[in-house]
């Protein structure tokens, strides 16, 4: 397999973290999902951020792809090391548990080529369960603007999965990459990106499948409330004076603000359940500042189930 023999025309960048069976399994699967491409001119670089299981085994296997070794420091570094690596004029950043569709690089640089205004593209994605599965309900297409800063400001509609996107080189190079706020860098860099830059959306072909976790106590709500903050009050200086930009950033943080709060009352009922009493104390007690009625809803779920029994 090995790594592309000319200059790549696209970099496919993945941060890796492998710490189980599992997950080398669905990066296995992913990397499937690059090789069926009929485009040719790529190449992987798969960013081992400092995995336990030994990830270099499982990229040889796979056409153009390359592994980068370095110690675990999170996504947005792992994907800045990515991109240092890397030597393509177009860039995807594909999270190892999704997968990208036939055809999506062939398209990615066909909609790029025919917006030479927009600095990135954003195709439309499929969704499936964990296990793999097809998902029972729709997906909601991307919105027909280029002008994508206020949209994602209010969090009227998100870009998701990473992979739905294909970006220009210079324009990455343009915001400096990812920063770290701890848990948001994607909100971070898209915004970033959009207020400098048109970005055209299609819907069709669809270009990726991201895979859906079921709980929602999957997202630390701790580390989400005090990450979204951070990327919002960055913006600030942004759209101060603005009176469009002041109301999408009021309604973009107080949608993320609650969806993190309902997090973190999912976050609260686990750690009870799960005894892990420092952890669910610490919850218990920002919930209680931020919340206190979400409080009564952690309470209430925790009663209609013994601690103890699974969730």
């Amino acid at each position: 397999m090995g790594a592309h023999s000319g200059t790549p025309e696209i970099s496919i960048i993945i941060p890796s973290h492998v710490g189980t069976a599992r997950q080398a399994a669905l990066l296995d699967e992913t990397l499937h999902t690059v090789d069926r491409q009929a485009f040719d001119a790529f190449e992987v670089i798969v960013v081992d951020d400092g995995s336990p299981l030994p990830v270099h085994r499982i990229v040889a296997r796979h056409r153009a792809a390359t592994t980068v070794r370095r110690t675990n420091g999170g996504s947005a570094s792992a994907r800045n090391t990515g991109i240092a690596a890397s030597r393509g004029a177009r860039l995807v950043f594909l999270d190892g548990d999704d997968h990208l569709l036939p055809g999506a690089l062939a398209t990615g640089v066909r909609q790029l080529d025919a917006h030479p205004d927009c600095g990135f593209v954003v195709g439309g994605r499929e969704e499936m369960t964990f296990e793999g599965e097809p998902v029972p309900w729709g997906v909601a297409a991307p919105p027909q603007t280029s002008n994508l800063y206020h949209t994602l400001l209010a969090f009227d509609w998100y870009i998701i999965p990473p992979s739905s996107c294909m970006f220009r080189r210079e324009v990455v190079d343009a915001v400096g990459g990812f920063r770290n706020p701890w848990g948001a860098d994607d909100l971070d860099f898209y915004l970033r990106i959009a207020h400098r830059f048109a970005g055209f959306c299609y819907a069709s072909p669809a270009v990726t499948r991201y895979r859906r976790y079921s709980a929602s106590s999957s997202r630390d709500g701790e580390r989400m409330l005090h990450s979204i903050r951070a990327v919002y009050q960055r913006q600030w200086r942004v759209v101060q004076g603005d009176p469009a930009g002041e109301a999408a950033y009021a309604r973009g943080l107080a949608r993320l603000t609650d969806i993190f709060k309902d997090c973190l009352v999912e976050n609260v009922v686990d750690r009870v359940r799960a005894s892990e009493w420092t952890r669910a104390f610490r919850s218990v007690r920002l919930l209680l500042t931020e919340s206190p009625e979400r409080t009564g809803t952690a309470l209430s779920r925790l009663l209609r189930r013994p601690v103890g029994t699974p969730s």
